[in-house]
Formats: structure tokens, C-alpha cells, sequence
């Protein structure tokens, strides 16, 4: 019996529909780590399999339909409908993979994993793309409420995704999957730092020094990538306003960018600190709007040049290069709020800005905190 390319298409579009319609089952961080608690066995690999393949079409299927939803003019973009073509075939790829029984088996679901995340690494650049070449024909604020909940829903299906693919890679005591059970931020952000530095000195031949200071010999437990990414975006905003606000006022020493660590009961609290002229009172109101950004548009070759860093800094789940977009704050307070912690700023114009993560620790007592 021959069956027609549209009566495929019509299959998998009544498959999505069903599996959208299903309600998420919020996931914990405790499962997530209970999966991985060493001894590893394969049985524990087993069931992780088994319930992130139970997990992520519900997932994927809500973003083929918000995607099948954005308005006709948005959804022919080239940008935006490649993405809708890439979350349709993962979502078809998952559900079409066979019952995970045994060890041969999880090992190639990890796999088709791992492609799914190479795959999807560049969304949100693509997707940023797309929306300001349609931004005309949606409104702001449809545009913000789309792309919040596109973006929290990436970070689950990839946290998710990752967790299992991690468990296949279990080398260092410390982690379980892609959590780190011993995460120290004042070592996480002089890596970071010393990222940014190197590139800042390529492209402007000079750089401020970073300071990190308070309670340096703190651990938490977290996940690395996520704080990568958001100390990442915030050292960079700082190195480029205090090295162009030095030459703006003819200052002749770049001065330092304070780092401060702060401990509290199941938090921690990381103050970034610069002198690199802050944010026109005009500009602060949508510094952590989607699309807005202070690098002027015949400056582009610049960011662009520290945006490898960005690139660096998410490899491992979190997308590509973003600067200059206006995307790196928005999406870094995100991932500051998706485990209840918080990004704020403080701003002096003319002499800088004072910056405010705070973090919860997740250890055995948030372990309940659910991902949506």
C-alpha cells in the first residue's frame, strides 16, 4: 500500500497536536540527580533513558505548535521556519526511536542525543535573526512572550537531553551528569575572565583588571555551563563600557573590575562592579529588552569580535554567538531566574555599574525545584 508525502506530513501534524495537548509533568532536579548518584549502574542508565525519552516530545511537540502559531509573515521567515523544521524532525526522531530495553540501545539514544543538541546549538541566534527581520509585523510584546517561553522550554529540553548524554561521559567525582556537586564560582569566574581579557586585548590592545574578592572558598552545587554563560555575558559588558569609557575620558589606567562572592543560607550572591561610565538613564529601561543593544550599528565588527567568547561560553548547551543582537543580558537573566535566583542592575552614569547575581545553591534541600 503506498501512502503519500502528505498523508505522512498529516500523521506527524496529528502527532504533534496530541502530544502538545498532553500536560508538561514538571521535572525535578532530585530525579535528575538521583539518576546519576554513583554507584552508576546500567539499570539506573536505563530508566534515564527511559524517562527523558518519556520527557521531551511533550516538550518538543509545544514548540512545533507555538511555532505553527506565530503569525503567517513570521513563520515563512527562512530563519524562523528552519527552526520550526528542526524541532519537528527531532520531535519525529524521538518518537520514532524503539523502546530502550537494554544497554546497546541507550547507548545509540544517547547518541541521537548528542546530535540533537549539536543540531539545536544555534537557535536562539537564528531565531534572534528571524524576529528582527519580522519585527514590523508583531508587536514587542508578542515578540517577548513568544521568545520568553521558547527559551525556558530550550533550557529544560536541553537540561534534560544533556543530563543523560552526561551520564555516559561520568569522569570526575564532582559532577553528577551535568551538575556540579562542588561548583567553586570565585575558580568558574577567573576562567571566564581570563577568556574575555585575552580578547579584549586583541581588539582594543588593552584590558582592566579583574579583582575576586569576599568569600572566595565557596561551593555550590549548579550547573557550570549556566553560570559560564551569564558571568560570561556580564564580564564582557564590563571590559568593553571600562575600556571605551577610559578612552571617552582620556583616562590613561583602565580601573579594575571587582568581583565579590557572597555566601548565604541555600544562595550565593556574586556582585560585579565597574567604572565604565554605566547606562544613559534613556537606555536603562531596556537594557533587558530583546533586540536592544548599545553597540552602534557601524560597530558591529567589534562586538562581533568579542562574541567569539559568547560562543565559547555555550557551546555545551546553551546556543552561538549572540552580541550585538541584543540578546545576551535578556537570555542571561533568564538562566539566572530558571532555578529562582535573580540578575539586577545598578547604574551611575558617567561611572559605572554595579551588578547583582544572586543564585540558589541546589543541594539536597531544593532538590524539588521543579523545571517546567
Amino acid at each position: 500500500m503506498h501512502t503519500s508525502t502528505q498523508e505522512v506530513v498529516s500523521f506527524y501534524d496529528d502527532k504533534v497536536a496530541n502530544y502538545a495537548e498532553q500536560p508538561i509533568k514538571p521535572v525535578t532536579l532530585k530525579q535528575l540527580l538521583q539518576f546519576g548518584k554513583p554507584p552508576l549502574s546500567t539499570h539506573a542508565l536505563l530508566d534515564s533513558a527511559r524517562y527523558t525519552k518519556s520527557e521531551l516530545p511533550v516538550r518538543l511537540a509545544r514548540r512545533v505548535k507555538a511555532l505553527q502559531k506565530l503569525p503567517f509573515i513570521a513563520g515563512i521567515n527562512p530563519y524562523i521556519k528552519k527552526i520550526y523544521r528542526l524541532y519537528f524532525d527531532t520531535f519525529e526522531s524521538i518518537c520514532n526511536f524503539p523502546e530502550i530495553t537494554e544497554e546497546k540501545a541507550d547507548e545509540n539514544f544517547a547518541d541521537l542525543l548528542s546530535k540533537m543538541v549539536a543540531s539545536h546549538t544555534d537557535n536562539i541566534p537564528t531565531l534572534a535573526k528571524g524576529f528582527q527581520e519580522c519585527k514590523k509585523y508583531m508587536s514587542s510584546q508578542d515578540i517577548t512572550n513568544f521568545l520568553d517561553d521558547m527559551i525556558r522550554a530550550r533550557i529544560a529540553i536541553r537540561l534534560i537531553a544533556e543530563q543523560h548524554i552526561a551520564l555516559h561521559n561520568a569522569h570526575d567525582p564532582n559532577y553528577i551528569g551535568i551538575i556540579n556537586t562542588r561548583l567553586n564560582p570565585a575558580k568558574l569566574i577567573n576562567s571566564c575572565a581570563n577568556i574575555v581579557r585575552e580578547l579584549c586585548d586583541a581588539h582594543y590592545g588593552s584590558s582592566p583588571e579583574v579583582i575576586i574578592n569576599g568569600q572566595t572558598e565557596t561551593t555550590c552545587t549548579y550547573v557550570s555551563v549556566h553560570i559560564e554563560y551569564i558571568i560570561t555575558e556580564v564580564l564582557k559588558n564590563s571590559y568593553r563600557a571600562t575600556v571605551e569609557h577610559s578612552s571617552k575620558i582620556k583616562r590613561e589606567n583602565h580601573p579594575p573590575i571587582e568581583v565579590t562572592i557572597s555566601r548565604g543560607v541555600n544562595n550565593i550572591g556574586i556582585r560585579v562592579r565597574d567604572q565604565g561610565g554605566g547606562v544613559a538613564p534613556k537606555d536603562l529601561p531596556s537594557i533587558f529588552d530583546y533586540s536592544f543593544t548599545t553597540v552602534p550599528q557601524d560597530d558591529s565588527d567589534t562586538d562581533n569580535i568579542l562574541s567569539d567568547v559568547s560562543r565559547m561560553a555555550m557551546q555545551t548547551g546553551i546556543g552561538g554567538p549572540i552580541a550585538g543582537l541584543g540578546y545576551g543580558l535578556p537570555l542571561a537573566r533568564i538562566y539566572a531566574q530558571y532555578f529562582g535566583g535573580s540578575l539586577n542592575i545598578m547604574s551611575l552614569y558617567s561611572h559605572g555599574c554595579d551588578l547583582f547575581l544572586r543564585l540558589k545553591d541546589i543541594d539536597e534541600s531544593l532538590g524539588d525545584w521543579q523545571i517546567d
